[in-house]
């Protein structure tokens, strides 16, 4: 390797995979450079502050809480943490056009959620999930949304294999301060650059050169961690091209969609507080938080083609509306009075990001290997869609970034 370059290592995104490898490159020693396309950092994982309270927008759970590296850093930073399991039996309520289920409904819903997860594991070929359930359920469009809210695409684009190869212990530990903020505070004192977009990365000659609208950056090696359908897009030009078997995978490895809003009122309106799965007249199923860390928030996660589709045709204003559509339903039309604000993400049309999280495409969960496989000791990928068992996850991320760093410390890459 060259060590004629300004850096010895030089970071495309500021996300949960970015922040990873440029801590694990400061400990390496090497002289790093962090470049970020928007105005912050944290990429998927972003709190804001509404009315003094901190809410996230993109990822919230510590999932598999025990064995997340994240884990350590909230408990040692004094955050406050909700530490318990999956909530049992899904849904914890259930509605249906503005009505409480029944607990029998209720429990034969989630036994159902059950039986389709089971049934996923247990067939022997990489097809969807939707060809391995029980397809006549009358559960079957409410769980169409609960796999939107678990892997951003419904069951006819899941990849049985995905779901076998995810890892999780069962642990769902939800930040009260923000993921987002979590994320982004173990970045302090790295050198990142926001708003510096990547347009072109040229490994032909000694060094590799990175285009940026503030010229042209040399480095010894460079880590890529932007989103699957960001590669995939072109926005980055590469020179040589990303491998054929690269390109082929981002073809297969898509992004689903999920969205969070946030609805603030002037007290408790659900008591006692309450996460549901709520299936409006509108006819897709949505997640709903109410006042979560006793809070005066209504928390919707909208994910799939839902998600997609309202962003698209009307943006925040749109998946905000839908959500309030739904609560609306259940507590009654008094409790549009009640609401002092609202906010949502909008990732789906983010164009740094193009969506949620990753999912293979059925028969083609092999295709992530190809995204993490080295083929080439000046360029590599991370991120989420990376990980063998922690994909759609901000810990998955994480962890490709500090296991890329060390790849390439062992095939020679040192402090110049």
């Amino acid at each position: 390797m060259s060590k004629s370059a300004e850096w010895d290592l030089i970071v495309v995104g500021a996300g949960a995979a970015g922040i990873g490898a440029g801590l694990a490159a400061r400990a390496a020693g090497l002289k790093t450079q962090i470049l970020e396309a928007a105005d912050r950092i944290g990429g998927r994982a972003h709190t804001v502050r509404e009315r003094g309270i901190a809410y996230d927008l993109g990822c919230h759970f510590l999932h598999s809480a025990s064995r997340n590296p994240f884990s350590l850093a909230a408990l040692t930073r004094g955050e406050t943490i909700r530490m318990h399991g999956t909530q049992g039996a899904f849904p914890p309520a259930l509605y249906r056009d503005g009505v409480l289920q029944d607990e029998e409904t209720r429990a034969a819903c989630g036994r159902y959620y059950a039986e389709c997860y089971q049934r996923s594991l247990a067939v022997q070929a990489d097809v969807s999930v939707a060809a391995a359930i029980d397809g006549q359920s009358p559960f079957r469009d409410i769980y169409t949304g609960w796999c939107g809210a678990i892997v951003g695409v419904p069951p006819e684009r899941i990849s049985t294999e995905d779901v076998k190869a995810y890892a999780e212990t069962g642990e769902d530990w939800p930040v009260k301060d923000g993921y987002g903020a979590l994320i982004a505070g173990l970045a302090d004192g790295l050198p990142i650059r926001t708003g510096c977009p990547v347009s072109a990365i040229d490994r032909t000659g000694e060094t590799v050169r990175v285009e940026t609208p503030g010229g042209t950056l040399t480095a010894r090696a460079v880590i890529v961690t932007v989103s699957s359908d960001v590669l995939r897009s072109g926005s980055i030009r590469f020179t040589p091209d990303l491998p054929d078997s690269v390109r082929a995978a981002l073809e297969d490895v898509r992004l689903g969609f999920a969205e969070r809003v946030a609805l603030f009122t002037d007290g408790p309106v659900m008591d006692p507080p309450v996460i549901a799965h709520i299936m409006p007249r509108a006819g897709h199923m949505i997640g709903v938080n109410f006042h979560e860390f006793g809070q005066n928030t209504i928390g919707g996660y909208l994910a799939g083609d839902l998600a997609a589709d309202l962003a698209r045709e009307g943006g925040r204003a749109a998946l905000i509306d839908y959500t309030l559509d739904a609560v609306v339903e259940i507590l009654g039309s008094d409790l549009r009075g009640k609401i002092l604000g609202a906010i949502s993400s909008c990732w789906s049309t983010d164009p740094n990001i193009l969506g949620g999280y990753s999912a293979a495409l059925p028969g083609r969960h092999a295709a992530r290997a190809a995204l993490r496989e080295p083929f080439d000791d000046r360029l590599a990928l991370a991120g989420e869609a990376c990980s063998p068992d922690a994909f759609s996850t901000a810990h998955g991320a994480y962890i490709t970034g500090t296991h890329t760093v060390s790849r390439m410390l062992q095939g020679g890459l040192r402090a110049g």
